[in-house]
């Protein structure tokens, strides 16, 4: 019985890996160098859009953008669209 089941096991967890990767391949970039796609140093509101299909419709998109878009200049700077981490605490850092 053992004998059977650890092939079963390792083929499952095979799939699932393969699975995962595929996933990844067609996960949007949302990293800034993979939003801004002219690589002009900033994220307009179309690049963007573009980026957030099939997440976030167009509206949905320029909601979100008008909020991330603090100085309001029409365009996302790399602190506007890189979201602030807390630092953690040494709890946290303990348990890793």
């Amino acid at each position: 019985m053992k004998k059977k089941l650890i092939p079963a096991a390792l083929a499952a967890f095979l799939s699932l890996a393969a699975v995962a990767t595929a996933a990844d391949k067609t996960a949007p970039k949302l990293t800034f160098g993979g939003v801004d796609s002219d690589h002009d140093g900033r994220i307009s509101l179309r690049e963007f859009g573009a980026a957030q299909k099939p997440a976030l419709d167009a509206t949905a998109a320029k909601a979100k953008f008008a909020e991330l878009d603090k100085n309001k200049d029409g365009y996302l700077s790399h602190e506007e669209f890189t979201p602030k981490r807390k630092p953690r605490t040494k709890k946290e850092t303990a348990s890793r």
